[in-house]
């Protein structure tokens, strides 16, 4: 089994080859194959010319052009499948009046090859009524992936395509050919041709390769390689385009695509083109026949077959035409002196690139020469080379936006920057707090803003680069203080340390220290605060919920007192409905009264504990106490109340504060508890510690809020908790109180419903 090579142009309408490539046609059929897109027609013509490629993507007028030249069996080219008819007409990149087009002298129009169906357009164009131009436009070989780049240049003339290919130029550019000039005819505009000595040796492979791509053309003309509205990503293959590129092309109605890629283009179709054809070249002796004679072969047998399609070329037509000793292009010009001409030549092709003139190239319309081979190997290199120069520009032009854009996000972006630092200046320099700024690795400071300055006595000039223990000793013994890095930057608090002034005097002060990083360089950020005032802030503080508390105590008891009086009185009998008012007005103040506790709880435990007596006591006593004063209101719900609490357990600590702690986990129990009971449990654990569990079969909490229920007034947003009173202060006054105790709460689900809390606390042993 022999290797086939394909080769390809990036033309969209090239897609079938790398389809049956990719779905495995080719290997159905039996052959090998290997599939590359080169970047031009002159290269895949090259390619088949030095027999590098059996078959390739080519132009249909490039080979109707190779048919009427006289060329060796094995060196001609082969009718294989069509790939692609499409309607063409001509684009200008703006709007022109006709004067324009017929009287340019300055402008070029872009072609994919010399021979390419889009030249013949536009030569039928510049021969109508209304366009005919009087002078030859200068065309401009370039690649399909620069069609568009060329369109858009200001000398560009416009550009003869097809809109179904390249809806570029109907998005960019204006259509001026009318029914009259172009007619709408599904033209044939590429096709798989095969070199002579591939298609002579193995007929049967070069069947067999069209036959897999006319499958792969059929899939496509009835959306099989379609799954929803895109290509499957397996079908697409190795091929130069993306899906989306594919999606514009071949993602049209069936019956126009069915046209497209039907390779059975209408005789009156293809004669229109060798009437173009025709027209751009004349004075052909016995050509027109050849031309008409093709033009039946293409539409009689659309899928030739070899060897049968190759005996075609050696009819009594085609000897005759070989034997004139007339070229296509009329009469034989004698050239006098060929090699003089040629050496001419090139010193003003030379002189004309070094001047710049990149679009220049020596004359190959001579009817006979000796050196036309050099002459069209030169040009082919020209154009080569001009065509690599347009893509390096083109990927120039795209790099210079790109780097115009990050310039100005760049510019965007250090204006921000300098926006940010101004705005830190000033609010660093202003700060009510005094703060300095230190250098984290030779703890000097760098800056301090006026408030320090201020306070220290330093000017501007003295405080910077002193030694930070010159200004605050006492922070170098923290060992709290570390290297700043991490996510979390703030560093720690120190609440009390000694700041020594410019005159020596040293009073004593808090420190908030915060770590940063800036141009690879580690600072501190230290907030000294006065701890007079903060001492004095707090005593206000303290007095304002003392008295408060204190002040609420005394009416609530005298209301309670009294409305306990009015309670038992005999001579007040009371009916159902003053019955419920006075169970509304007992449940609260009952609850004004627990506020209250919570408030005083508050403030007592943010104060000095350096008073407070501690006593060894038993918890269970405790625990009972509390059960017994709360467990009505779980009565009045109807929960059952179970305990299990070992006894002869000893604890340190503040009797009151542990009632405290009972309370508040058992009244939250009863709160958020509908149905079910509430089982309260103490015993010792495993590692001698003493473990106080809570169980209740309420509503439950919430994973996520686990943490934030011990937060100061937090509440779980729920609408249950709307109608539940509450301050969100019991739990958080809990763990303070817990771990005071050196003790720590878990929170864990029910499995049967509701929550568990399970405060561990350590066992006093003596």
């Amino acid at each position: 089994m022999i290797e086939i090579e394909i080769v390809t142009t990036p033309r969209l309408t090239a897609f079938p080859v790398f389809l049956a490539f990719s779905r495995g046609y080719f290997e159905e059929e039996d052959v090998l194959v290997r599939v590359r897109a080169l970047k031009s027609y002159e290269a895949v013509l090259a390619h088949l010319r030095e027999g590098r490629a059996e078959a390739g993507e080519i132009p249909f007028t490039a080979w109707a052009h190779q048919q009427l030249k006289k060329t060796s069996p094995n060196w001609t080219f082969y009718r294989g499948i069509i790939l692609s008819c499409l309607v063409h007409g001509f684009y200008s990149a703006s709007y022109m009046e006709a004067e324009s087009i017929r009287d340019s002298y300055h402008s070029f129009l872009p072609i994919l090859h010399p021979y390419s169906l889009d030249r013949f357009v536009a030569e039928e164009f510049f021969r109508s009524e209304n366009y005919h131009r009087r002078k030859p436009v200068p065309y401009l070989t370039t690649r399909p992936t620069l069609l568009a780049h060329e369109f858009i240049r200001a000398e560009c003339l416009g550009a003869a395509a097809s809109l179904q290919e390249y809806p570029f130029f109907g998005e960019k550019g204006y259509c001026l050919t009318v029914e009259n000039e172009i007619p709408p005819y599904y033209l044939p505009t590429n096709m798989l041709a095969f070199t002579g000595r591939f298609a002579s040796k193995f007929p049967e492979e070069a069947n067999r390769v069209s036959r897999a791509i006319k499958k792969a053309m059929e899939d496509l003309a009835n959306h099989v390689a379609y799954e929803g509205d895109s290509f499957v990503a397996d079908w697409v293959g190795p091929c130069p385009w993306k899906p989306g590129e594919l999606d514009g092309f071949y993602r049209r109605p069936v019956p126009e695509l069915g046209k497209i890629l039907s390779g059975m283009p209408a005789l009156e179709d293809v004669r229109f083109v060798m009437e173009m054809y025709g027209k751009t070249f004349p004075g052909m002796d016995g050509g027109k026949k050849i031309l008409e004679n093709l033009a039946h072969s293409v539409a009689d047998n659309p899928f030739p077959k070899f060897p049968s399609s190759i005996k075609q070329t050696n009819s009594k037509l085609y000897n005759s035409y070989y034997s004139n000793g007339k070229s296509k292009f009329g009469n034989i010009v004698k050239d006098i002196s060929p090699l003089r001409s040629l050496v001419s030549e090139m010193k003003e092709l030379a002189l004309s690139l070094f001047l710049g003139r990149r679009e220049v190239s020596l004359d190959t319309q001579l009817p006979k020469s000796p050196y036309l081979f050099i002459r069209s190997t030169v040009n082919a290199i020209l154009d080569y080379l001009n065509q690599e120069i347009r893509d390096i520009e083109e990927k120039n032009k795209r790099l210079s936006e790109d780097n115009y854009l990050l310039e100005t996000r760049l510019d965007i972006s250090d204006l921000k920057r300098q926006t940010t630092e101004e705005r830190y200046r000033y609010m660093f320099e202003f700060a009510t707090d005094a703060m300095i700024i230190v250098n984290a690795d030779t703890r000097m400071i760098v800056d301090a803003n006026r408030r320090f300055r201020e306070v220290s006595g330093y000017q501007t000039s003295e405080i910077k680069n002193i030694r930070l223990a010159r200004v605050l000793p006492d922070i170098l013994e923290q060992t709290e203080l570390k290297s700043p890095g991490g996510k979390d930057q703030n560093m720690t608090f120190i609440p009390e340390a000694g700041l020594i002034l410019k005159d020596g005097t040293k009073f004593s002060v808090g420190l908030s220290v915060t770590g940063f990083s800036a141009e690879t360089k580690r600072f501190y950020q230290i907030q000294v605060n006065d701890n007079a005032l903060i001492l004095e802030s707090e005593k206000i503080k303290h007095e304002f919920i003392s008295n408060i508390s204190h002040e609420l105590r005394s009416p609530m008891t005298n209301i309670q007192g009294y409305f306990d009086l009015l309670f038992v009185d005999e001579q007040l009998p009371l009916n159902e409905d003053q019955k419920g008012m006075t169970d509304v007005i007992r449940k609260n103040v009952r609850r004004l009264n627990f506020l209250i506790d919570n408030l005083l709880q508050l403030e007592k435990k943010e104060s000095q504990t350096s008073e407070e007596m501690y006593e060894i006591f038993d918890p269970s006593t405790v625990i009972e106490e509390v059960l017994y004063i709360n467990s009505p209101s779980a009565s009045e719900s109807g929960l059952t109340v179970t305990t299990n609490l070992s006894e002869n357990l000893k604890l340190k600590g503040v009797r009151f504060e542990f009632s405290q702690i009972i309370t508040n986990f058992f009244v939250n129990a009863i709160k958020y508890t509908e149905k079910g009971g509430i089982d309260v449990s103490l015993k010792k654990t495993a590692d001698k510690k003493l473990e106080v569990r809570f169980t209740d079969t309420g509503i439950g909490i919430d994973p996520k809020y686990k943490e934030l229920i011990f937060e100061r007034f937090f509440r779980i947003p729920d609408q249950r908790n709307r109608t539940v009173g509450g301050t969100g202060l019991g739990l958080s006054i809990s763990r303070t109180l817990i771990n005071k105790m050196g003790g720590e709460v878990i929170v864990e689900p029910n499995q049967k419903g509701g929550s568990i809390f399970k405060v561990i606390l350590p066992l006093y042993s003596e």
